[in-house]
């Protein structure tokens, strides 16, 4: 993984009490993006304390559906969502109409300058990329659609080669499925090693635990080295 622009470790958790976790959703998510790592946050052998909130792209608290064609009933809006130590953005199609709407990117801005840990799996790392905030940042995201959040984020280090990547409070992780690798690093460095290992057996899923190593890049011409 290329370390051009480290910014420090993941920031440990200083916080007394229940974490709060907000979940960006919207029209034409991926469904596991997202499921993916709140399956891991919310497990009680991760020992985090946690607290899932769905927030709407949207200003209205309706239910979204993901590009399987599943609901999710969000509990607020970016708008009237109370503070939240951890800010998640999933990909998926929608993603592209998020990222040119530049009301929701400063929406989404303050929430991620507000949070203390941020994650973002898949095409999210283009949204998150439009806000400005990762630029001169370490950064991944699907190997399949690389070229879309580059294009986004130019001023971002995109890393070609990374199952996720870790550049101070940021987390961003490649395709789909690399969401709960990402989760599960993040349950180790915020509670223990153990616990993410526990995590993992109980729902018997192999954790890529080397970041470097991406078996789906040298599948995708942009993204082969």
């Amino acid at each position: 993984m290329s370390t051009a622009a480290p910014h420090g470790p993941f920031p440990k958790n200083q916080k007394s009490g229940k974490l709060q976790l907000g979940a960006l959703v919207f029209d034409g998510a991926d469904l596991l993006d997202i499921m993916g790592p709140m399956r891991i946050f919310g497990e009680e052998l991760s020992n985090l304390n946690i607290q899932i909130n769905f927030v709407n792209a949207s200003d209205k608290v309706v239910p979204i559906r993901t590009s399987q064609q599943v609901e999710i009933t969000p509990h607020y809006t970016l708008a009237n969502a109370p503070h939240m130590d951890m800010f998640f953005i999933p990909g998926g199609g929608g993603t592209r109409r998020l990222a040119k709407d530049k009301v929701l990117v400063d929406l989404i801005k303050t929430r991620v300058q507000d949070a203390t840990w941020v994650l973002s799996v898949c095409t999210g790392a283009g949204v998150l990329a439009a806000t400005g905030l990762i630029d001169g940042y370490n950064a991944t995201t699907n190997k399949a659609v690389f070229e879309w959040p580059v294009s986004v984020g130019p001023n971002v280090n995109w890393v070609k080669r990374a199952r996720w990547v870790q550049d101070g409070k940021f987390v961003s992780s490649s395709g789909v499925s690399a969401g709960i690798d990402a989760a599960l690093y993040i349950v180790s460095e915020l509670t223990s090693v153990a616990n993410a290992e526990a995590v993992a057996r109980h729902i018997e899923y192999l954790w890529h635990r080397n970041a470097d190593k991406d078996p789906f890049a040298d599948m995708y011409e942009y993204t082969r080295q």
